[in-house]
């Protein structure tokens, strides 16, 4: 690889590596490369190499591992594109390369902050049961811009956080036990650490309380009941 020019003696699939091939020059591994730039660059048996065309080949391998990457981790998951970059630069990729590989994931729709928002909203308020304050905090924390936030919350309908939050707080009441005062402030306590708002909470707490009220009047009514004397 140190002469300007270099014979290719053999293109080996990789053995465990699915799409990767070995390229030998002069009779000795040189480097390993994508189908994609084997094709690009006509790296086949016989061809020769000169020292400008190996510097491209070493940059495309570079791009095109660096999309492989982003691929496999957008694909466990959504993402953000705070969260993408982050992560390519944790693999230690140039910040140029960076910004062409996250422009590559908009374009093919693989990165869309919009879309990861709403996602991401609807996965932590309907099937976590956290509260709007919570998802806004972990949206700005994965860096997506303030109005896309909103846009995403607004899409939340009220009435039906209110009913989510009502009906996780009513089971956190009858486990808590102490008196009436004991059980309102715990059960407030826990919905505003799952990120609901106080006047959602203090909504939740007046039902809760007119319920568990409700609850105890038919109690007692049960209680004096009398079976009548056969």
């Amino acid at each position: 690889m140190n002469n300007t020019e270099s014979l290719i003696t053999a293109v080996e699939r990789h053995p465990r590596r699915n799409g990767r091939y070995l390229i030998y020059l002069d009779g000795q591994h040189a480097l390993t490369v994508y189908e994609e730039v084997l094709i690009k660059h006509r790296l086949l048996k016989g061809e020769r190499v000169e020292a400008d065309k190996l510097r491209r080949v070493l940059e495309d391998e570079e791009q095109q591992r660096a999309w492989s990457d982003a691929l496999k981790h957008v694909g466990r998951r959504p993402r953000s594109e705070k969260e993408v970059r982050q992560f390519l630069k944790r693999k230690e990729y140039t910040e140029p390369l960076i910004d062409r590989i996250i422009q590559r994931l908009k374009e093919q729709r693989y990165l869309d902050d919009a879309d990861f928002a709403v996602l991401w909203t609807e996965q932590r308020i309907y099937s976590q049961k956290k509260g709007s304050r919570w998802v806004k905090q972990e949206l700005q924390q994965k860096g997506v811009a303030p109005a896309t936030i909103q846009e995403a919350l607004d899409q939340v309908r009220p009435d039906e956080e209110e009913r989510i939050c009502f009906e996780l707080g009513l089971k956190k009441w009858k486990l808590t036990s102490g008196t009436s005062q004991d059980k309102r402030r715990k059960t407030a306590g826990f919905l505003m650490r799952r990120g609901y708002s106080a006047s959602i909470v203090g909504k939740a707490i007046r039902r809760i309380v007119e319920e568990a009220a409700d609850e105890d009047e038919r109690s007692e009514d049960s209680e004096l009941w009398e079976w009548p004397e056969e």
